[in-house]
């Protein structure tokens, strides 16, 4: 081969060719093809070092796990257990969207009319989506994430533009598929929404195929909780055990004692006025008092809870 240049010397590299006659390059590469097919049935093979070639996973029944960090298209996320999606409709994730396949509209308060965090309808173009994963990284809600499912070939170009019915996903699956990125931002993730739940009334924010059921949910524990107030106010007030009654009888007894000689103390006062009061302890008033008071208490206890003759015998 001759290589001429106008600034440079003039170089002369041979390569020495082996002239083949037509067909000789044809039936060569068939001898490797016809050894190997051969060799494919003539071949034992008595241990796995002696297995050559290149191997998969039988696909589609078998499927290699995917790293957490893989992304295909996003999806939405809402709570397992009180529906509430974690969206609130901040518009940061249509904003960094390169294609602009992203649109949303935010929930109003029927009533006032003013916006409330909430998205009432999310749309993904996922025909033009390029799976940059910008939405997620942006999201301060950890309401849009990245999911696993790349198995989406369709003929239906229209089946491609997802609604919200469609890109919503509990946070079970999330977490089934990325369980570490999951656990550095649960603590977060749910403190704002439960921030946003204060804001949203009825069924405002809740996924839509989870609205029925919520509402069923709510109506049944309503009723249950008034039922259980009315049996309460209507179930007359009773000891608890016999000890209580028990321990109410022996107030009573206790206080009728003390009282006793809180009235002879009080007698041998009368009868000699010219006693000296200092004698008596500092705390004598203090202590008639407390028995007054006690006999009080045993009196009114006595009084809601009557003895029975089993009591009394005992």
């Amino acid at each position: 081969m001759t290589v001429e240049t106008t600034r440079h010397r003039v170089y002369v590299v041979e390569r020495p060719r082996e002239k083949l006659r037509y067909g000789q390059g044809l039936i060569a590469g068939l001898d490797v093809v016809i050894k190997h097919f051969t060799s494919a049935f003539i071949k034992k093979n008595d241990n796995h070092s002696q297995i050559s070639g290149v191997f998969t996973v039988e696909y589609p029944e078998e499927k290699r796990p995917l790293p957490e960090a893989f992304r295909n298209f996003p999806v939405l996320l809402y709570d397992d257990d009180t529906g509430h999606e974690l969206c609130t409709s901040c518009f940061q994730c249509e904003r960094i969207c390169p294609p602009q396949v992203i649109h949303m509209t935010q929930e109003r308060d029927p009533q006032t009319g003013k916006a409330i965090p909430a998205v009432a309808e999310f749309i993904i173009e996922y025909d033009a989506c390029m799976s940059c994963g910008l939405c997620a990284e942006v999201c301060p809600f950890d309401a849009i994430k990245m999911d696993h499912e790349f198995e989406l070939s369709t003929s239906d170009h229209d089946g491609m533009t997802v609604r919200k019915n469609g890109l919503n996903r509990p946070v079970s699956y999330y977490e089934s598929i990325a369980p570490t990125f999951w656990a550095e931002a649960k603590d977060g993730a749910y403190k704002k929404l439960q921030g946003s739940m204060k804001r949203r009334a009825g069924g405002i924010g809740i996924a839509p195929h989870l609205v029925d059921k919520i509402k069923q949910a709510r109506a049944e524990l309503a009723a249950q909780t008034a039922a259980a107030a009315a049996e309460t106010t209507t179930t007359p007030a009773t000891p608890d055990d016999k000890t209580t009654r028990l321990a109410a009888i022996r107030a009573k007894s206790a206080a009728k004692k003390q009282a006793g000689a809180d009235g002879e103390t009080a007698t041998d006062t009368t009868a000699a006025p010219g006693a000296d009061t200092s004698a008596n302890p500092p705390d004598e008033k203090a202590a008639r008092l407390a028995a007054i008071r006690a006999k009080n208490a045993a009196k009114k206890q006595a009084e809601q809870n009557p003895p029975t003759d089993d009591d009394a015998s005992s």
